[in-house]
């Protein structure tokens, strides 16, 4: 996680922070537009910091993809106000589509998966949690009532995509990304139902979960599922964790990832039966493929080297400490 060796990252990385607060924090549709493309050319230097031709080409899916969201938010969030609007049925749906761009979900998420297999684990760490926090906020808070019904089938079919597309792959990264999604239409079937704090919530405990995981992978230099061996090789009580952090990630009960989909699940059983059976089914595809790498991780020989053995102390000791959140948390989500 070497983000901080230059003033000029420094800038970037402050910058990042400053324009997700404004997008947050906008009054009107123009400034959260001006606070996103900041947000954007603030995050992809940060893409950019090892220079290799592979991060190149995700830096610029993410950027095409970003723009023509931008581009669909302005032009939709515009004509919302104007009363000589040719479609005005169609501009709330087109401003819901810009957002689910944005937060690289169904039915655009084909940018998503591809980005993240291409970046650093941190820049992959950045994306998963801190830039879909404005997004998702939006979602939450700013979007109108009547595209809940879209909101809540696009749940759903979240939940499917995730677990379905995230099976049989080798690559950690892009079974992280499908994770991801799935993990995006428990958010959103949230959404749907008026509970934007319970998503909130829910977002902040997947981050809680996910930063010790994706530090861990950037640490032993994983990329994929073959190389999941590094960790049991160095540290057992690390291999523990990770493993504890993939079954909590994948849903499995008692663990702390477990109890916002218990809660998710009281909130949607009465009214909407049919996308709490798709989200549990989604959800046991994604504790699958989490169970096969954990699988792979205990019966797997060790021969490969850490990548930075200088560090071992500090990236070892931080995660531990916070993969403990990953069981200590689940008496007080339950409470």
């Amino acid at each position: 996680m070497s983000l901080i060796h230059s003033p000029t990252m420094m800038l970037t990385l402050t910058s990042l922070v400053l324009s997700t607060l404004m997008a947050l924090s906008s009054t009107n549709w123009i400034l959260l537009w001006g606070a996103m493309e900041l947000n954007l050319l603030s995050f992809i230097p940060i893409m950019l910091q090892s220079k290799n031709n592979q991060e190149t080409e995700g830096s610029v899916k993410y950027f095409l993809a970003q723009a023509l969201g931008s581009a669909l938010l302005l032009m939709s969030s515009t004509s919302l106000w104007m009363s000589f609007s040719s479609l005005p049925n169609i501009m709330p749906l087109m401003l819901t589509t810009a957002i689910l761009l944005k937060l690289g979900s169904v039915p655009c998420h084909f940018w998503y998966p591809s980005v993240m297999a291409s970046i650093s684990w941190t820049s992959c760490l950045i994306l998963s949690t801190w830039q879909k926090l404005a997004p998702l906020s939006i979602l939450a808070f700013l979007l109108p009532q009547k595209n809940m019904s879209f909101i809540m089938a696009m749940a759903g079919i979240n939940a499917l995509v995730g677990g379905v597309m995230g099976m049989n792959l080798s690559q950690v990264r892009t079974i992280m990304a499908y994770s991801s999604i799935g993990h995006i239409g428990w958010m959103l079937s949230l959404l749907a139902v008026f509970k934007p704090n319970a998503s909130i919530m829910y977002f902040a405990v997947y981050s809680a979960l996910i930063t010790p995981l994706f530090m861990s992978l950037w640490y032993f230099n994983i990329f994929s599922t073959k190389q999941m061996n590094k960790i049991p090789s160095n540290s057992v009580l690390l291999h523990l964790t990770t493993v504890i952090l993939l079954l909590s990630l994948g849903g499995l009960p008692p663990l702390t990832g477990f109890m916002p989909k218990l809660m998710t699940i009281m909130m949607l059983t009465e009214s909407m039966k049919i996308t709490v059976f798709m989200l549990v089914m989604g959800s046991v595809m994604n504790l699958f493929f989490y169970l096969s790498i954990v699988i792979n991780m205990m019966f797997s020989t060790p021969n490969l080297k850490l990548l930075n053995p200088v560090k071992s102390k500090v990236t070892g000791t931080l995660t531990l400490v916070t993969a403990s959140l990953s069981l200590g948390l689940s008496p007080l989500i339950m409470m």
